[in-house]
């Protein structure tokens, strides 16, 4: 009986993947708004629950930050990649300083390092944020179909 209750789960939770990365690759650049807007509303759903409660301090703080994130949610994204990215790049860039500064140059080092740079100028200045989802996408995708054939096989 657990085998069975087990097996249904992984069943589930396979499916689940499936849909989640089907859903990922289809509309990724959609995803962040998506994300932005559940988490906006939970805040908001969040912050009128404690005001009937009569939590008005955390009501209002949790209000405040649904709006603040529904209103300037895609913004403030747009921002935080910006910067996340520009970091990332920087810091490709000093690891390629140190990896082709190095008497015995290792191309593992350089390849990273080139790597990190152009990942992070996709995530500052292109469209970074879509390749990500696409791959997160394709991942849980591949996962959830394997864990379906091996949910299967039980």
């Amino acid at each position: 009986m657990a085998k069975r209750k087990t097996s249904n789960s992984a069943l589930a939770t396979s499916l689940l993947y499936i849909i989640i990365g089907v859903l990922l690759i289809v509309f990724r650049s959609q995803t962040l708004g998506w994300a932005i807007t559940v988490a906006g509303a939970v805040f908001v759903a969040f912050g009128i629950v404690d005001l009937l409660r009569r939590n008005y301090t955390s009501g209002a703080i949790s209000l405040a930050i649904g709006i603040a994130i529904l209103v300037l949610g895609r913004l403030a994204a747009q921002v935080v990649l910006l910067v996340m990215g520009i970091l990332i790049a920087v810091k490709g860039l000093v690891a390629l300083i140190e990896a082709l500064n190095r008497k015995r140059k290792n191309l593992m080092l350089i390849l990273f390092a080139i790597f990190s740079i152009v990942v992070g100028l996709m995530l500052a200045f292109g469209n970074g944020f879509d390749i990500m989802v696409l791959v997160v996408g394709i991942l849980l995708t591949i996962d959830g179909v394997l864990g379906l054939f091996s949910a299967m096989k039980k």
